[in-house]
């Protein structure tokens, strides 16, 4: 399809590796109509997981499909640190995320939740590693009077 050229790679790349660290077992970008501007395809971005979908549906261009998805999976979510995930703002109590270049990254230097004893997408196995390593990072802050 002509006239990708104003596609922000980056975006695209982006929401790739997000939907993969949040334990998507797919990621599918497309289009809907053929033979029409390349603004009027109608472009959409899903993210599998054993049993689910969460889709972002009928935009302009695949970067604007891919960002809307990666807001889609970031608002309402946990960080790896515990708090609550920002996309702006000055909130202390939710951890800023920001797109730098090609992949989205927490705003705090937690280690990264290791899921294990569990297939890709498997959500219990999610839920208990998330569980483990919130219960890790409140441990720690409480070691370090409290201090994030």
């Amino acid at each position: 399809m002509a006239g990708l050229s104003h596609m922000n790679e980056d975006a695209v790349m982006a929401c790739a590796d997000l939907v993969g660290r949040a334990g998507a077992s797919e990621f599918e970008i497309g289009y809907l109509h053929d033979d029409v501007p390349v603004e009027d395809a109608g472009w959409y971005a899903v993210a599998k997981y054993r049993g689910a979908r969460l889709t972002a549906d009928d935009h302009r261009s695949p970067s604007a499909a891919a960002m809307a998805l990666s807001e889609r999976l970031l608002r309402d979510a946990a960080c790896r640190c515990g708090r609550p995930v920002a996309l702006s703002g000055g909130d202390p109590g939710r951890c800023r995320w920001r797109l730098m270049g090609a992949r989205w990254e927490p705003g705090c230097d937690a280690p990264p939740i290791t899921v294990t004893g569990g297939v890709r997408g498997d959500h219990a196995a999610i839920v208990r590693a998330v569980t483990q390593s919130f219960a890790a990072n409140r441990a720690e802050r409480r070691a370090r009077g409290g201090k994030p």
